[in-house]
């Protein structure tokens, strides 16, 4: 019998939420992934973990104790990693920081990094782009000392515990529109205007506050949005959209400005924050260098 590190995880997200859906949008993983893992970790071990009724979910005794034991222990392990991430970071002066992807970071990146070198001599910055998923599991893993991300204003993510937000900058949303499309010729647009419109959409999974947001708006607007398409990345969304497949609500803060198959049009609608998290830990080296420049 072997249990993965992943199984303890996702079975202790499941029972400190009492519900498979919330687990997996706190996991940034499908529920039906996140269904098969805690089936198969009952399987494994023998015992059944959880009364299941209806939406939510209640521990059995079995599933009570391995909760107690496990979240300890898996608290213990984060510590442990992260601690020792820290050592090497020090050792080597070195800053990670995690860029969504699809974000353009032309604006004031280029600035920031130079001053965050300037501050800290010797200091090495890594830059690595990932989707919404990525950037979050590996920061609150301890890999990233820093993200930089876009958030529906409406929707901020919630602060982890000894972690700081910062708000670097705030821009309007924009439509992405395929360019034969005939909405493409206005200036400006608002939600009312694209009710008979197709959407394509990043994915539950990827971000379902987000998701669930957009959707909440269009029925404030009058209509429910017709989402035709989800996508799991950044550059498959933007590939349905081109292939004009539907219209897409974004970030006016991205790289397709030089798209000549899209349109990005401006929506009345909806702000968007450019969202920097770090932790809080004065003896980090990214808290000493931003330190140094604000």
């Amino acid at each position: 019998m072997s249990v993965t590190l992943t199984a303890m995880r996702y079975f202790v997200e499941v029972a400190r939420r009492e519900s498979f859906t919330e687990a997996a949008a706190r996991l940034y993983t499908a529920q039906s992934n996140l269904s098969k893992t805690v089936s198969g970790l009952e399987r494994s071990l023998g015992v059944e973990l959880f009364c299941r009724d209806g939406r939510y979910v209640r521990l059995t005794d079995a599933g009570k104790l391995l909760y107690n034991e496990w979240s300890q222990a898996l608290e213990q392990i984060d510590s442990a990693i992260l601690q020792a991430r820290k050592l090497e970071q020090t050792r080597n002066n070195t800053v990670t920081i995690g860029v969504l992807e699809g974000m353009s970071i032309a604006s004031g990146a280029p600035e920031m990094l130079k001053e965050l070198q300037a501050g800290s001599p010797g200091l090495l910055v890594r830059l690595e782009r990932g989707d919404l998923r990525h950037i979050w599991l590996e920061f609150e893993a301890g890999r990233y000392d820093l993200i930089v991300t876009s958030e529906l204003r409406q929707s901020p993510h919630a602060v982890p515990p000894s972690c700081v937000r910062h708000v670097a900058d705030t821009c309007c949303g924009v439509v992405a529109i395929n360019a034969e499309n005939p909405m493409a010729r206005h200036s400006a647009l608002t939600l009312s205007m694209l009710r008979d419109e197709s959407f394509v959409s990043l994915s539950r999974t990827y971000s379902p506050e987000g998701y669930a947001l957009i959707r909440q708006a269009c029925r404030q607007a009058g209509f429910e949005p017709r989402v035709t398409l989800e996508a799991s990345t950044f550059e498959t969304l933007m590939l349905y959209v081109e292939t004009g497949a539907g219209v897409a609500v974004l970030s006016g803060n991205n790289r397709l400005i030089s798209d000549s198959n899209i349109r990005l049009i401006p929506l009345e609608d909806f702000l968007f924050d450019t969202a920097v998290y770090w932790r809080s830990d004065p003896s980090s080296p990214v808290v000493r260098a931003i330190k140094s420049i604000m």
